[in-house]
């Protein structure tokens, strides 16, 4: 249980930054001037920073350990956060976003070998789902205080105080977390290289483009469109986050479990695929009928686009050898921070360009379109590989 805590911590931690740029967006527009497409750029910096380094820092979690790496991400939501609070303009803000980025390229390589080395195959579901669902507990925790802090001390000193919270995720990994190569996994060699990764890795890494766009979309300009487009506080807009991130915390574990039952990855993926569809039209079209859409969207955000990665990384985890899980895993969230950089800058430039929402929050859903499509196609080769396999077999 313990383990399970502190992984869930380090995720909520490490990939805390995104929506708090989203959460922020009002005060940086407010008080150093920026504007919508500015906002959404610097959360694409945000995400290329991540995209640039995860590979990197998956290698160096396979060649160190789990439990060093999750300790270095830590210290860049440190480092991060706390830069982030003496932001004087729009280049600052940028470079130290980037620096927050860091933790969330190699969270889940850190995370995952964790599990590898310390958690037996058929127990490894619910924990993945488990520390996944932290992502979801941060952005809830972020979206009900840091409008509330910043509102009465000031957006710098909640940033100061959100950074400090890394300081105790640092102490509690270095505490439960057990040290080198656990009793479930075979001993890493740090001179050894995985082989060719599989097919798998692929076709999750192009899955995860689509998703990003989608999350990216949504964590930047969300909190925005609803004080713009549906007459919200700042503070109401932000539980709008809170809720996406209530849902996901739940729907975390689940997926976790459900992908380690499933035949074959697909399966789940094509269902969020689908769910993601149904979550981004309601939240688009409730500036035309009822804001409750809004809050509906939020909850469907959690269940599909928000929790998609506890499929994706127990499919790195299963399909992969030990020794490549942190590369694999690291390929996945490549592609998932490729998808978060195109999409808060694309969407941000619709809306100032276009003057509205419309436009980009149409483009964004039928992009899930392309992700239904894609595991559509990869549930009917797998399937035909699958038969192939048994004709020769016979």
């Amino acid at each position: 249980m313990g383990l399970s805590a502190v992984l869930a911590g380090a995720m909520a931690l490490s990939m805390a930054p995104g929506p708090i740029i989203g959460i922020l967006s009002r005060f940086f527009i407010d008080d150093l001037g920026l504007t919508r497409t500015e906002i959404g750029a610097v959360a694409t910096f945000h995400a290329f920073a991540m995209m640039i380094t995860s590979i990197p820092l998956g290698v160096l979690a396979d060649r160190v350990s789990g439990r060093y790496t999750q300790v270095l991400m830590l210290l860049f939501v440190f480092l991060g956060l706390l830069t982030m609070a003496f932001s004087w303009d729009f280049w600052s803000l940028l470079a130290f976003a980037g620096i927050a980025a860091l933790p969330a390229a190699g969270a889940n390589s850190a995370t995952n070998n964790i599990i590898v080395d310390n958690v037996p195959a058929g127990s490894r579901g619910w924990i993945t789902g488990i520390k996944q669902s932290g992502v979801q507990i941060g952005t809830l925790a972020a979206g009900l205080t840091l409008p509330v802090t910043a509102a009465r001390l000031g957006w710098r000193m909640a940033l100061v105080l959100a950074s400090l919270v890394a300081l105790v995720g640092i102490a509690a990994t270095l505490i439960i977390v057990p040290s080198g190569t656990g009793p479930w996994a075979p001993a890493r060699n740090a001179g050894e290289r995985g082989g060719r990764l599989p097919d798998a890795v692929r076709w999750l890494a192009v899955y995860g483009v689509t998703m990003g766009i989608g999350v990216g979309a949504y964590l930047a300009f969300v909190p925005l469109y609803a004080q713009e487009q549906l007459g919200m506080g700042v503070a109401l807009a932000g539980t709008v986050l809170a809720v996406s991130g209530g849902s996901g915390a739940l729907w975390r574990v689940l997926w976790g479990r459900i992908a380690e039952r499933a035949g074959h990855p697909s399966a789940p993926l094509l269902a969020i695929g689908v769910l993601s569809a149904g979550a981004y039209l309601a939240t688009w079209v409730a500036a035309y009928t009822t804001p409750y859409l809004i809050w509906i969207g939020a909850v469907l955000v959690g269940m599909s686009t928000g929790s998609w990665t506890s499929v994706g990384m127990m499919a790195a985890i299963m399909l992969s050898e030990p020794r490549q899980t942190g590369q694999s895993t690291a390929s996945i969230v490549l592609g998932f921070a490729l998808g978060l950089t195109i999409g808060p800058v694309v969407f941000g430039w619709g809306v100032d360009t276009l003057g509205n929402y419309d436009l980009p929050w149409a483009g964004v859903t039928l992009n899930f379109a392309v992700a239904i499509t894609m595991m559509l196609l990869w549930r009917f080769r797998a399937r035909a590989q699958e038969q192939a396999r048994a004709g020769h077999a016979t």
